[in-house]
């Protein structure tokens, strides 16, 4: 059962949103309909019971409400249900005779007056729960504090102010620009991460918080983020309104909330205003290099830069068919402006990927390569270009030129996680594990909870044979995919994952346990089930290895580079069973 449920006009959507997300902050459970409320919109049986089972009914008065035939029947159903009713007025308006036959005798509270309403909301019974403690404070954000400090070392753990942007709801008339939506707040993270004096979570964070299914303070708490960037955009032909805030967990309040409206011809000054807003709202003085990188703009070509927000959603999933389309909108984004740097550098990038996990055909290595040298010689000082490069040269077989430029990299960024990890990713993908050890092991000094880089770390350390690293590393990463698991659990990944780490960590039962509801998945994933093969292996539990492989090839799963190398699967190379996979296997790849 909600505590309340919110009645709005979609047409308010970003009063409506707001309004949410600030009482869930104080810890009142809401209902809100996020796909707004239209007299179109066929009227849900789900939001009828969601009425009849909330404590209290909220609705957002407005001239846009009056017009909404479903706001009328919300308010008839809970005024018929004898629900405490709260209305609040977004502007001051005459009530219409439907409403105010619903709502006669109830006095409206003003929106901006937000200690009023959760006043009002005290006095229907619904009183928040007490408070948890601060970020950092409760007894598992101790343990887990304490627990990381004992492999990464006191110092890791600075004082920045810690921000993550979360996802901006995409309030568009037509409902299809959620890829610009996630264009503008991956921009706006791009940007903001520049600033020394904050720890911003990364984009795949944002994404993840899609998945995310409880409260924000929760999330808060156990991300141990203080600070979070709200918004919504909305885009309708070549107009465009972006909606921000700033929030402070701690005290759920606002720091600064605006809304820009402009062209697609403005859009580089709203990103650089709310970037500014964000700083300034975290009173956080910025060098002379960081204004700069604020506001560094890499094209003025409005239209290539929607297409390269378009092609960046396509490389985000990570499919073959996707990566194509990520390269078609490139290239159509680099014909509109040849000269923009991050087209030609993630075009080069997703053209590697191409090749590296579908495709062996070397031209597509070699326009790669094209790629990342014009973006060069266009900006010699764009050292993230060294990370495609590294990859580029590794996969022609360009081992040393490879190893320069992924040390060059780390030289040039020597603050960059990145730099470090493409140098530990060379090391580790030539075969020198012990040399991929130090690189990732200071990536983790500068992005403490990195989930990737542990799983490498813990891989190369056990194949350099260096058991002392192998126990601290895996134990170390333990409350990470706890806690991941606990934010996220239907991530089969970080499971599979975090099961690899109990079995690293000698904790074979604990291992078996945590895949045991893993397994009964009928759709597993090949990869999935090939890594949990390999953890059998290490177990030294054949028959359970070889069903995983099994049921990893009949998902389709045809890495035949894994089966022929991964030295996890030494114990059975000599099985039958294995040998006739592998000549199916080197058959249909050759």
């Amino acid at each position: 059962m909600a505590d309340i449920f919110i009645s709005y006009s979609r047409k308010d959507s970003g009063q409506a949103l707001e309004l949410a997300e600030r009482l869930r902050v104080r810890g009142i459970d809401v209902w809100i309909d996020k796909s707004g409320i239209e007299p179109a919109k066929s009227w849900s049986k789900e939001i009828v019971r969601a009425i009849d089972d909330c404590k209290a009914f909220v609705v957002l008065i407005s001239a846009n409400s009056q017009e909404s035939a479903n706001v009328s029947r919300e308010v008839g159903i809970a005024s018929e249900s004898k629900k405490p009713m709260l209305p609040i007025a977004l502007e001051d308006i005459k009530l219409s005779d439907e409403l105010r036959y619903h709502l006669s005798g109830i006095q409206r509270v003003a929106y901006t007056q937000f200690d009023a309403i959760a006043q009002a909301l005290r006095n229907f019974g619904i009183h928040p729960p007490p408070a948890p403690p601060a970020s950092g404070r409760g007894e598992n954000s101790k343990l887990f504090r304490s627990r990381l400090r004992e492999g990464l070392g006191e110092g890791v753990w600075d004082q920045r102010k810690s921000l993550m942007i979360l996802p901006f709801q995409d309030l568009s008339p037509t409902g299809d620009n959620g890829w610009f939506a996630d264009g503008i707040v991956s921009e706006l993270i791009s940007a903001i991460s520049n600033v020394r004096a904050l720890r911003v979570l990364d984009a795949q964070a944002t994404k993840d918080y899609k998945r995310y299914q409880g409260t924000l303070p929760n999330y808060a708490r156990e991300m141990q983020i203080r600070y979070f960037v709200e918004g919504d955009v909305r885009k309708f032909g070549d107009n465009i309104k972006i909606t921000s805030r700033l929030l402070d967990i701690e005290t759920g309040d606002h720091l600064w909330q605006d809304s820009m409206k402009g062209t697609m011809q403005d859009i580089f000054d709203i990103q650089e205003k709310v970037a500014e807003k964000v700083v300034e709202g975290l009173k956080i003085h910025l060098a002379s290099d960081e204004k700069e990188k604020l506001s560094e703009r890499g094209t003025s070509n409005i239209e290539a830069y929607e297409l390269y927000l378009k092609a960046l959603e396509y490389y985000s999933r990570h499919t073959r068919e996707n990566y194509r389309l990520a390269v078609q909108q490139f290239t159509l984004s680099l014909d509109l402006d040849p000269n923009y740097t991050e087209a030609l550098r993630y075009k080069a990038i997703a053209l590697s990927e191409l090749y590296r996990q579908y495709e062996r055909d070397p031209n597509l290595l070699a326009e790669a390569e094209q790629l990342v040298t014009k973006a060069l010689e266009i900006n010699p000082h764009l050292w993230s270009a060294y990370e495609p490069l590294s990859n580029i040269y590794r996969l022609q077989g360009k081992i040393a030129e490879a190893e320069k430029v992924s040390k060059e990299f780390v030289q040039r960024e020597p603050e960059s996680f990145i730099s470090h990890f493409v140098l530990g990713f060379f090391y580790e993908e030539t075969g020198q594990p012990a040399l991929a050890i130090p690189p990732w092991e200071k990536a983790l000094e500068l992005k403490p909870d990195h989930l990737m880089t542990y799983g490498n770390l813990v891989t190369v350390s056990d194949r350099a044979h260096d058991a002392a690293r192998v126990e601290k590393w895996s134990r170390t990463a333990l409350p990470l995919y706890e806690r991941r698991l606990r934010l996220v659990p239907d991530d089969e990944n970080a499971r599979v994952n975090y099961a690899t780490m109990l079995g690293y960590a000698n904790e074979p039962v604990r291992a078996i346990d945590a895949l045991a509801h893993l397994l009964q998945k009928q759709d597993l994933d090949g990869f999935s089930l090939y890594n949990i093969a390999c953890l059998y292996t290490r177990l030294n539990d054949q028959a359970h290895a070889l069903e995983a492989l099994r049921r990893s090839l009949g998902s389709g799963f045809r890495n035949v580079e894994l089966f022929r190398t991964d030295p996890d699967l030494n114990q059975l190379r000599e099985l039958p069973e294995f040998k006739q996979w592998m000549k199916e296997l080197e058959s249909s790849n050759a």
